[in-house]
């Protein structure tokens, strides 16, 4: 009795041993040596270098901030330098009655708008309000990618917990049943403790194939993720720590109201829809226009020389009518803005829903990883007590079974715990459009 108590209490020290240095992360075949690995940063680098989303996000920035440019195009001269060369015949019926004619010309000319009142700076600034709104849309596309390599990045993590957790129970079962086929040819067990126990091992064996299955979809998930086509299956580095989060409820609500993407792109739409309301009503202003040109050319039979021309206009455009068109943009301008308003208020409420959500679920996360911490380490006894008491012969099999399987679900939902506690932080740090 005192021997078989001994070795009750070795497991116990094995199992304790096993887990503290086997940490959630990188548990399995992909354990990671000396604390090092892939860890969650390398995994958001990776996805914001090479997903095309981010890529193309970030074109599309590119495109806006060439629009702008083309918008302050307004300030300068347009200068142009037209060449031209012409020829024709003219004449009565009679071939000495023909003429022919050349002409050629070279002028330079310059145009520059001088003042409009206020509708070049407006379409401008319209323009720079729109940069800015597709930058924070770049933004936002990068607190998506980075959210979905973080739940990526996870799910690997859990299946090598996973795929860990069902090692042991093979191998637990595997020693089960050489233990039971000894009691069994010793004459102290029956048959059916043999078939029980090999039963037992059959169904671990398929779950540890399974949990290989998921071991491989997941890093193929991740590659996704990443926006890389391949990248090579290593050691996963980061700890599970489940520290409570930093912030309060208000916090983080006021946290995302001034950082969140996408009001900050819908507050930048909104005020480049106030430029363009304001531009729309200055159409009713006039514009004071300069023009200039200066060239050389003739238009007779003998070209050359060419005779000096040079021209000097000032034009002030005062519109009067335009089938009302000038009052129906400031309508649209209008419509444009009132849309853009509400839409940046409905997103607010979005965004302080998801905070509160997300906040509420990461609270509850956490106090479920409490418990299914402490469901593990009941089951762990139970199963060690259960297996004493079978050594002795004082307990049948079927409660050894049964004890087996709730220590291995126990640490299967430790290990769901915990991956679910780390999707909710990253969720919310999302939600508070952090990455």
């Amino acid at each position: 009795m005192e021997r078989l108590t001994s070795v009750g209490w070795l497991r116990a020290w094995w199992f304790g041993v096993l887990f503290i240095f086997l940490p959630v992360v990188g548990w399995g075949a992909d354990a990671p040596l000396g604390g090092k690995g892939l860890s969650l940063e390398e995994v958001v680098r990776t996805a914001l270098e090479n997903h095309s989303s981010v890529k193309s996000a970030a074109f599309q920035t590119q495109v806006q901030d060439a629009l702008l440019h083309q918008q302050m195009a307004a300030y300068y001269p347009s200068i142009s330098l037209k060449n031209s060369y012409q020829t024709k015949n003219t004449g009565g019926r009679s071939a000495n009655a023909s003429q022919a004619f050349d002409s050629l010309s070279s002028v330079a000319d310059l145009s520059l708008t001088l003042y409009n009142f206020g509708k070049r700076e407006g379409s401008v600034q319209a323009a720079r309000d729109t940069l800015d709104a597709t930058q924070q849309s770049y933004n936002a596309t990068a607190n998506d990618v980075v959210l979905t390599a973080k739940q990526a990045y996870y799910v690997v993590v859990q299946a090598n917990a996973l795929l860990n957790v069902n090692e042991e129970t093979v191998k637990d079962r595997e020693a089960t049943l050489k233990q039971t086929q000894s009691f069994y040819d010793v004459g102290t067990r029956p048959r059916s403790d043999v078939t029980q126990a090999e039963a037992n091992l059959y169904l671990a064996q398929a779950s540890l194939i399974a949990s290989r299955k998921d071991v491989e979809v997941a890093w193929a998930s991740l590659r996704n993720a990443m926006g890389v086509d391949d990248y090579p299956k290593q050691p996963l580095a980061d700890a599970m720590a489940t520290d409570p989060f930093p912030m309060s409820l208000a916090q983080a609500k006021e946290a995302a109201f001034a950082a969140r993407p996408e009001l900050l792109q819908l507050d930048a739409q909104l005020k480049a829809r106030d430029q363009q309301i304001a531009v729309a009503r200055r159409n009713h202003l006039p514009d004071l226009l300069f023009s200039s040109s200066y060239g050389r050319q003739a238009s007779h039979s003998e070209l050359f020389p060419l005779n000096p021309t040079w021209q000097v206009q000032l034009n002030f455009n005062i519109p009067i009518f335009n089938g009302f068109q000038t009052t129906y943009q400031v309508q649209e301008a209008l419509a444009s803005y009132g849309s853009a308003k509400e839409q940046l208020r409905l997103q607010k409420q979005q965004v302080a829903f998801q905070v509160e959500q997300n906040y509420l679920n990461l609270s509850a996360a956490r106090d479920v990883v409490r418990a299914n911490e402490a469901a593990e380490r009941a089951a762990k006894q139970n199963l060690e007590l259960h297996e004493a008491r079978y050594q002795v012969g004082f307990a049948p099999i079927v409660e050894v079974t049964t004890a087996q399987a709730t220590y291995t679900t126990a640490q299967t939902n430790r290990v769901i715990a915990l991956i679910s506690y780390q999707l909710a932080q990253a969720q919310l740090l999302n939600a508070i459009g952090r990455q």
